[in-house]
């Protein structure tokens, strides 16, 4: 079954989401986490659920990202092994990284 979007990517009410998004989001946001400036060119959905809930197009759930990380990020949500890079502390960036899962604490 094909993934349809509520607001279509190449409809007159995404042009104005996107433009908002990559107003707010000028440089990429997964490079800035690695302390390089590259300016976001794609709207990428953070939570990648296209399903039938309204808030898939919410400002919140949108963010701006260069060429790169977002062919990246969407590779690693179609299942593709991929390499996202560390933060300036070390820290990978993929939130399913084991090193980002929650820590149990006694």
């Amino acid at each position: 079954m094909k993934k349809r979007r509520k607001l279509p990517l190449n409809g007159a009410a995404w042009a104005v989401v996107r433009e908002e998004v990559l107003l707010r989001d000028p440089v990429c946001v997964m490079c800035l986490k690695r302390g390089v400036f590259v300016p976001s060119t794609q709207v990428d959905h953070i939570d990648n659920n296209v399903g039938d809930y309204t808030d898939v197009n919410e400002l919140v759930n949108l963010q701006g990202l260069c060429d790169s990380c977002h062919s990246l990020k969407t590779a690693a949500e179609m299942g593709k092994h991929v390499a996202l890079g560390c933060d300036l502390n070390g820290q990978p960036i993929d939130p399913a990284h084991a090193w980002n899962a929650q820590k149990i604490t006694s």
